[in-house]
């Protein structure tokens, strides 16, 4: 127990001491955000007018949603509906099979699909149903978050939680006798590398929580914008988020004998592209992907913490947090075991 400490304090010493990691950890986000919040600041609130919705005049959901304040139902029996969307003169049509169509992505059509779900839903189940059972709140007290800008924060948010990363590859590097003296001493000594490690790991997902908290706060106060509603699974997701980077980065350190600059590039890379694929460089990049391969954002691990952050706190839907939670708890679970085995299997020639 005092040599974990011990290996923990000086780790800490160590990350505070690298430039690097204070700016990419904790300078860089906030950088970020305060571009996002000058680039879009114009196009945050959004006024939420009714949501028009196409259908059929004998669609057998068509009262349900009658019954619903905030939709205004356009009866198209002649089938043409295609003009009528990409015109924007409705934001979705609902055929007789209760299928969605919709021209573009956005807060409309993303609420049209959650309570269509519902109802589908509920139908299964074969209870009666009315419009008041899916009045969820969705616009009233929400202006200025209704708006799918908010993805690109949430996914600023899901990408610095797995700035562990960084720090999971410098405690391998550490460890390994080619990238530093300190691993020629652990290899030469009687010292065993898990606790080193064990220590690196709680170094880094402690710092790196501190870096999320001071995003979230300097965007809450002053910035002014407030991203969330549910403190719990949006807490339970950030930490596993870090876990996840954490993870990644041992397994990136431990899997390869490049230097450690490359394996830095790596993570930088892998980083990147997965906030890429969850919409961070635009909205309109997860629409796609979300469209064509949707399998994508299912797996990725920040594009489930990007959506379930929205899903949570923009839309109130809690249904697919559980899974989210159990897929990243389960990547950070295979790639610490791995990590392990292949430092395990390290040998050196020489000394």
């Amino acid at each position: 127990m005092n040599s974990l400490i011990r290996n923990c304090i000086y780790l800490g010493k160590n990350a505070f001491r690298d430039r690097d990691f204070v700016f990419w950890t904790l300078a860089y986000p906030i950088i970020m955000a305060i571009f996002f919040n000058a680039a879009f600041s114009g196009m945050m609130n959004l006024n939420m007018d009714n949501i028009q919705i196409g259908m059929t005049s004998h669609n057998q959901i068509r009262y349900i949603f009658e019954e619903m304040d905030f939709f205004d139902i356009h009866l198209i029996d002649n089938g043409n509906y295609v003009d009528r969307l990409h015109n924007d003169e409705i934001h979705g049509y609902i055929d007789d099979d209760f299928n969605l169509i919709v021209s573009k992505s956005g807060v409309r059509q993303t609420i049209i699909k959650e309570v269509l779900e519902q109802i589908k839903q509920t139908i299964k189940l074969n209870r009666p149903i009315s419009g008041n059972e899916f009045s969820v709140n969705y616009i009233s007290n929400r202006n200025q978050k209704a708006n799918s800008l908010f993805i690109i924060f949430y996914s600023l948010i899901a990408m610095v939680s797995t700035y562990g990363i960084f720090a999971g590859i410098e405690t391998v590097s550490i460890i390994q006798a080619n990238l530093s003296y300190v691993g020629i001493r652990m290899n030469v000594a009687p010292l065993k590398k898990i606790n080193f490690l064990m220590a690196g790991t709680i170094v880094a997902f402690l710092l790196n929580i501190l870096s999320n908290g001071m995003l979230l706060l300097f965007i809450n106060f002053i910035l002014k914008i407030e991203l969330f509603e549910e403190y719990v699974y949006t807490l339970i997701l950030i930490a596993l988020g870090n876990l996840f980077g954490i993870a990644l980065g041992v397994f990136i350190g431990s899997s390869n004998k490049k230097s450690f600059n490359v394996k830095t590039v790596m993570g930088i890379a892998i980083t990147l592209f997965l906030s890429f694929l969850s919409g961070l460089m635009g909205p309109w990049i997860k629409a796609i992907i979300d469209k064509n391969a949707p399998i994508i954002g299912r797996i990725n691990p920040i594009s489930i913490i990007t959506n379930n952050l929205y899903r949570i706190n923009i839309l109130g839907n809690k249904s697919s947090a559980i899974e989210g939670i159990l897929i990243l708890l389960l990547y950070s679970i295979l790639l610490l075991f791995m990590s392990y085995v292949f430092l395990r299997r390290k040998s050196y020639d020489s000394l």
